[in-house]
């Protein structure tokens, strides 16, 4: 999971056109291990497009109902419906590829 907090974090940085403290960026509970966040922004990342595409699908497949009631609200949001739509970019970082949706 560090090395996918590093490759974000690159990512991010890339993006931004500055350094960034890669302690900001957070594990979601929802889907442990692909979901992170810095800022408000949510990404979804690993060195699988197969994986990258299937927890997309499975965000925006799920209702309020399929969360716990404290979560329901913010896994619902619009940005996790359209997850499916955005395709994913890829960055290579140590000779390793992994692929990035940003929600």
């Amino acid at each position: 999971m560090e090395e996918r907090i590093t490759a974000l974090g690159e990512y991010i940085n890339q993006g931004l056109g500055k350094k960034i403290n890669f302690k900001g960026i957070k594990s979601h509970p929802v889907a442990r291990g692909f979901l992170f966040s810095y800022g408000t922004d949510d990404y979804i990342i690993s060195e699988k497009n197969d994986e990258v595409l299937r927890v997309a699908f499975e965000l925006s497949q799920k209702k309020a109902s399929d969360y716990p009631s404290k979560l329901a609200k913010k896994y619902t949001h619009r940005k996790y419906e359209k997850a499916n739509t955005k395709k994913p970019e890829s960055i290579v970082l140590k000779g390793k590829k992994y692929f990035i949706i940003k929600l």
